[in-house]
């Protein structure tokens, strides 16, 4: 699975006052919002459940204390479905060579309906929850929460608001890839910054069209290797195309919920239209690397960590001898993804 943010390091100057770097206090609870933690579960079919609940056995794995026959190829593939409400948290650390960069973290819902127009597939009302953003640029720091009342009315904060409440509905196909997203709300377009990323929208867009990324098409067992090519989109910015090499790893398992892990690498390359101080950049990745923890009984990713190692390149100033020059920018980003729970919508 790719997660990428909206776009990269920006000089900084422009986004109001800067604050001193400090470190961020605990994020209250969301009012509403359901316990994050769920019970841990097993995932086989009790007894005398008699064909057992759809997906309730862990793909190709024996019940405990049983030799078993050797693993079947199963499906391994995420599903989001209808009635019931899924919550994520996107983590992304993005750092440039001179130390630029940003950190973001997303909280975002999302309800899941049938689709009304006789097609297969999903739709989704997508909103954002919460948003914590920290930029660094040219040695200054800024900081936006959104749950912070004294951080909504500084140049950046509105900045955010002008796109962070508004919602996005997505229309997604059988194999749970966007068709379709419209947005839904107002903002104040007059509160945007130049040469700042919008946050909100795009976010909730490309969580959802990362999910099924990284997933065989044909049924797996541990040990099965496959590879996987795509195109993504990089926010507003630009497109990357990528080729992983995936492999299942069996079953793992995080707080507490049982589940398939994928271990994946791979390279992308792709171009930028608008990246250091509004000029054109090529891509280039020395290393992508990750794994996705997938949870049988919700069908759906429950944990995803994502490494990327790549350098931006673009033309610089000519050289005494009048040669053309290209100066390049290590990049590296880091994004995590997690389900934190899945319940009927309300």
């Amino acid at each position: 699975m790719l997660s990428w943010a909206t776009g990269l390091p920006v000089p900084a100057q422009d986004a109001g006052k800067a604050k001193e770097k400090e470190d961020l206090p605990p994020i209250p609870a969301i009012p509403g919002v359901p316990a994050m933690r769920e019970p841990p579960r097993s995932p086989f079919p009790q007894p005398g459940s008699g064909k057992g609940t759809p997906g309730m056995k862990v793909p190709g794995f024996p019940l405990p204390g049983t030799t078993g026959a050797p693993p079947k190829a199963e499906k391994i593939r995420p599903e989001f479905q209808p009635g019931n409400t899924y919550r994520f948290l996107m983590k992304t650390e993005l750092i440039a060579g001179n130390g630029d960069g940003f950190t973001m973290e997303h909280q975002a819902r999302y309800d899941a309906k049938v689709r009304v127009d006789g097609k297969s597939g999903i739709v989704l009302k997508a909103r954002t929850e919460r948003l914590d953003l920290t930029l660094l640029s040219r040695g200054s720091v800024l900081h936006y929460r959104s749950l912070e009342p004294g951080d909504q009315d500084t140049p950046l904060g509105r900045h955010v608001r002008a796109t962070l409440n508004r919602s996005v509905d997505l229309t997604l196909d059988e194999k749970g890839r966007v068709d379709a997203s419209v947005e839904g709300g107002k903002g104040d377009d007059a509160a945007l910054l130049p040469g700042i990323p919008r946050f909100g929208p795009e976010e909730l867009v490309q969580l959802v069209a990362g999910i099924p990324q990284g997933f065989p098409e044909k049924r797996v067992a541990p040990g099965d290797a496959w590879t996987v090519h795509g195109t993504r989109q990089l926010g507003e910015f630009g497109t990357a195309v990528f080729e992983l090499s995936c492999q299942h790893q069996g079953q793992v398992s995080f707080e507490g919920q049982n589940g398939v892990r994928i271990a994946f690498a791979g390279l992308l390359s792709g171009h930028l239209s608008e990246a250091v101080s509004g000029q054109e950049a090529d891509i280039s990745s020395s290393a992508v690397e990750g794994w996705i923890q997938f949870d049988p009984l919700d069908r759906m990713v429950r944990h995803a960590e994502q490494r990327v190692q790549l350098v931006l390149s673009w033309p610089g100033p000519p050289a005494e001898n009048g040669e053309a020059t290209v100066v390049e920018w290590p990049v590296r980003q880091v994004s995590t993804l997690r389900l934190l729970h899945v319940v009927p919508t309300p």
